[in-house]
């Protein structure tokens, strides 16, 4: 849904609409510290994890004779957000990377405006974002001249929602049309 139609869903207010807008986040690639045969697979994508939990055991082959269990864990608190296909019994190889973690289970908005409305935004505006089939409540954190890019901020964190995702977003113009 482009932004100006989202605008005219919500209301008659005076809108900003952006040009662009995508969901954003601080995503961690958990990587295989050994090679071996992924003995068992601990999580499943959309499950928390905590800083060091448990993520997944190989069995790495020491010698001919001798296996030892490997366990994988959080490099950081967040979402599993892709498990690579991970299954018993498959190979992982050292560096590869095995799943994906969302950083503290926290996304953001980067939204591009055009240089008009760019101008108008202030931080604190309150916003409106439609990602994932739900229109979520945002406020302006954080604004960039450069390439008119403004940071939308959730006022309630999102679940399930992966950076990448598009976006539309429009921000509500102060009283004074600003």
């Amino acid at each position: 849904m482009q932004a100006s139609a989202l605008a005219r869903e919500i209301g008659s207010r005076r809108w900003l609409s952006t040009v662009e807008a995508t969901i954003d986040g601080r995503v961690v690639d958990v990587t295989a510290t050994s090679s071996g045969r992924i003995a068992h697979v601990l999580v499943a994508e959309g499950d928390l994890v905590a800083q060091g939990a448990r993520l997944l055991e190989l069995d790495e082959v020491v010698s001919a004779s001798t296996r030892a269990h490997v366990a994988i864990h959080a490099p950081a608190r967040g979402r599993v957000v892709m498990t690579h296909r991970l299954v018993p019994g498959e190979w992982a190889s050292y560096g590869q990377p095995i799943l994906t973690l969302l950083e503290d289970d926290d996304v953001w908005v980067l939204a591009r405006f055009d240089a008009v409305d760019f101008e108008r935004l202030r931080i604190g505006q309150s916003a409106a974002v439609r990602a994932g089939g739900r229109l979520l409540a945002a406020k302006v954190c954080a604004l960039s001249a450069g390439d008119l890019t403004a940071v939308l901020d959730f006022v309630l964190r999102p679940i399930a929602l992966q950076p990448g995702l598009i976006a539309s977003a429009v921000v509500v113009a102060d009283r004074h049309g600003t």
